[in-house]
C-alpha cells in the first residue's frame, strides 16, 4: 500500500492523465549493510528508480534512496542520470543545510567555500532574519527576489559561473512560488539551420546589473539607480555589481556530454557587431523560442524536495507568490565551475566590457525614463 500511495502522489505531481504511463524505470538493486542492536550485520536491498519527466526533454525523478547514505554504486547511477537528464528531483529528502552541503560536494567543490565563507547551504527567502517580509525597496528584493522571476543561469556575470546548482524546500507558499526550468540543449537542437549558422560565431556580454535594470519595473528603477550609482569605483558599482562583464559565446558546448546549448537568459546583452536595440531584440527572440514546451518544466515544491540541476544546460526562474503574506525558503548550494571550460572569452572585445556595460546601462535608463 505505501508504494501504491507514492506512485499515485508521483503521478499527480507530474500531472499524468489516467491513461498515461510512467516512462521506463531504471532499477538497480544495491546491497547495503545495516547495524542491528546486537551489533550483528545483515544485508538488505533498496531500489534506486530513475523516472524521466513525462512530456519534457529533460529531467528525472529519483526515488528509493536516502541521500545521506549512498553506496558508491548508487552515486555512480545518480551521476550518470544527472549527465543524461540535466536535472534530478529527489522527493521527501528533508536535508538540513549541512547534510545538503555534504551531498552537494559529491559533484565538486562548493562555490564560495573557504575560511571566510560558510561551507554549506545558504538560505534564499523573502524574509529578513527577524522574519519580517522584504519590501519592494529592500536591496535584496530589487536585486534578487524580483529579477530571478526571469529566465537566467546562475552567476554567468562572474568570471567563472557555477556548473551545478542545488535547491531544497524548507518552507513553501500555499499558492505560487514554483521554480521553472528550461532546456537550452533541446532548444539548440530545435533551431533551424539558418539560425544555427547565424549564431555560430556570435558572443554576448553577461551582466547582473544590466539584466536587473532591463527587467525591473519602472516604479522600482529609481531606487536601484540610487543604490547603484552612475559610474563604478574600484571595479564595482554600488551593491557590489561588477564593472566588467564576461563575454561568452551564444552556443556553449557541454564539457561532459559535448552537446551544444543556447547561452542566453536575463544576463546576456550586447552582441558585438549589433546595436543595443538589435542585440536585445535578437536575444529576446532566442529566449522566447527556447522557453517553450516540451523544453520547460515547472516544479511545484513540497517541503523536503531537493533538486539538482546543470547550470551549463538549463535556465531557471522563480514564479510569483504572495511575498508579504507567505514565506518561501529554499536552501541553495552551488558547485564551483571549471576555469578551463566555464570562463569567459579572452578577446579584444572582452577587454571593452566596462565601457560596453556602462553604455548599455545608460541606454536602458534613458528608455525607462522616457
Amino acid at each position: 500500500m505505501p508504494q501504491m500511495k507514492h506512485t499515485k502522489q508521483l503521478r499527480m505531481r507530474l500531472r499524468l492523465e489516467p491513461n498515461q504511463t510512467l516512462e521506463t524505470i531504471v532499477s538497480h538493486t544495491v546491497p547495503i549493510k545495516i547495524s542491528t542492536k546486537s551489533e550483528t550485520h545483515m544485508m538488505t536491498t533498496r531500489q534506486l528508480k530513475v523516472e524521466p519527466l513525462p512530456g519534457a526533454t529533460f529531467g528525472a525523478v529519483i526515488t528509493g534512496i536516502d541521500l545521506t547514505n549512498l553506496s558508491s554504486a548508487m552515486w555512480a547511477d545518480i551521476e550518470a542520470a544527472f549527465n543524461e537528464h540535466g536535472m534530478l528531483i529527489f522527493p521527501a529528502q528533508y536535508l538540513a543545510a549541512d547534510a545538503q552541503a555534504i551531498f552537494a560536494k559529491r559533484f565538486g567543490s562548493l562555490e564560495g567555500a573557504g575560511p571566510k565563507r560558510a561551507d554549506g547551504a545558504r538560505s534564499i527567502s523573502n524574509r529578513r532574519p527577524d522574519r519580517t517580509a522584504l519590501t519592494e525597496r529592500d536591496p535584496t528584493w530589487l536585486t534578487l527576489s524580483y529579477p530571478t522571476r526571469h529566465w537566467h543561469m546562475d552567476g554567468t556575470f562572474n568570471p567563472v559561473p557555477p556548473k551545478i546548482c542545488m535547491l531544497s524546500a524548507v518552507s513553501i507558499p500555499s499558492r505560487g512560488g514554483q521554480t521553472g526550468f528550461a532546456d537550452m540543449s533541446a532548444a539548440y537542437d530545435a533551431l533551424d539551420q539558418p539560425t544555427r549558422d547565424r549564431i555560430a560565431g556570435l558572443n554576448s556580454y553577461h551582466s547582473n546589473l544590466v539584466g536587473t535594470t532591463r527587467v525591473l519595473p519602472q516604479p522600482n528603477q529609481e531606487d536601484l539607480n540610487t543604490l547603484v550609482g552612475d559610474a563604478p569605483q574600484d571595479g564595482y558599482y554600488g551593491l557590489g555589481y561588477r564593472a566588467d562583464a564576461p563575454l561568452r559565446p551564444l552556443v556553449k558546448y557541454h564539457p561532459v556530454t559535448r552537446r551544444p546549448s543556447l547561452f542566453v537568459g536575463r544576463h546576456a546583452f550586447g552582441i558585438p557587431g549589433m546595436s543595443g536595440e538589435e542585440s536585445e531584440r535578437f536575444l529576446n527572440e532566442l529566449e522566447t523560442f527556447a522557453c517553450r514546451l516540451p523544453r520547460v518544466y515547472e516544479h511545484k515544491w513540497q517541503v523536503g524536495d531537493l533538486i539538482v540541476f546543470d547550470n551549463r544546460r538549463l535556465l531557471h526562474r522563480a514564479c510569483p507568490y504572495d511575498e508579504q503574506g507567505e514565506t518561501r525558503e529554499l536552501l541553495n548550494c552551488r558547485i564551483a565551475g571549471d576555469a578551463q571550460t566555464d570562463a569567459g572569452l579572452a578577446t579584444v572585445e572582452a577587454q571593452r566590457s566596462v565601457e560596453v556595460q556602462r553604455a548599455e546601462l545608460a541606454r536602458l535608463r534613458r528608455r525607462k525614463a522616457s
